[in-house]
């Protein structure tokens, strides 16, 4: 069985030093070596897998740190709507970022995923564990875990 967490974990990579915020380096993220998740340290035994994979940009498109086009751009309070000098056409659903510029697909981008096989320690059976990395903030997430 596989569950899905998408919660945020700490990772390091290896051969890099362990960051307080789990940020990867700005090379790009390295394969995970070990991760702290809900305040257990898993060690990486084996990676098993490594892809990119296009982020949900639909489950945050309208989070706190946007807000809809509308009440950015006319004030008008209808949410969804961009008129304005960013669009040409009046009924286009659209967000605007906190810094004001229009971007429906921003976070469209793709993440690094790794499967990895990981225990939480040498009596502790093995997992694997879906890591994600977001390329911007560094970020990285637990995605998934199979039983």
């Amino acid at each position: 069985m596989v569950r899905r967490y998408e919660e945020p974990i700490e990772v390091r990579a290896a051969g890099e030093q362990a960051a307080p915020d789990g940020a990867a380096s700005a090379g790009g993220p390295g394969a995970p070596a070990a991760f702290l998740w809900r305040g257990r340290l898993y060690v990486v035994r084996q990676v098993l897998d490594h892809w990119k994979e296009r982020r949900p940009w639909w489950r945050d498109a309208l989070d706190e740190r946007r807000v809809p086009a509308t009440v950015a751009v006319t004030g008008s309070g209808a949410p969804g709507y961009a008129t304005g000098p960013d669009r040409d056409v009046v009924g286009e659903v659209g967000v605007v970022s906190a810094t004001g510029a229009f971007d429906v697909l921003g976070d469209a981008r793709e993440r690094q995923v790794w499967r990895v096989e990981a225990s939480a320690g040498r009596m502790a059976g093995t997992g694997v564990y879906d890591l994600g990395v977001d390329p911007s903030p560094g970020q990285w997430r637990l995605l998934r875990v199979a039983d």
